[in-house]
């Protein structure tokens, strides 16, 4: 949303996410072949909403991650 703050959360257990690139001449991001868990105690900040996928997307550690909101919801509180 314009003009809000940034939606920061800490994650109190793990969560698996899928690298995002971004998409040349696109501001649509792309996944990759990359999965990893986000640590416990990261601070992560959602961009927008949970698609009808069921996914949001992170930002944590300078790079983009896919998550689903599930179990986003379930892992976090909010860090600010």
């Amino acid at each position: 949303m314009p003009g809000s703050s940034p939606r920061r959360f800490k994650l109190s257990s793990p969560v698996s996410a899928v690298k995002l690139v971004n998409h040349p001449g696109s501001s649509l991001r792309s996944p990759t072949e990359i999965m990893l868990q986000i640590p416990t105690d990261a601070v992560v900040e959602m961009e927008g909403r949970a698609s009808l996928s069921g996914l949001v997307n992170v930002l944590w550690n300078g790079d983009a991650y896919s998550v689903f909101h599930e179990d986003f919801e379930k892992s976090t509180s909010p860090a600010d």
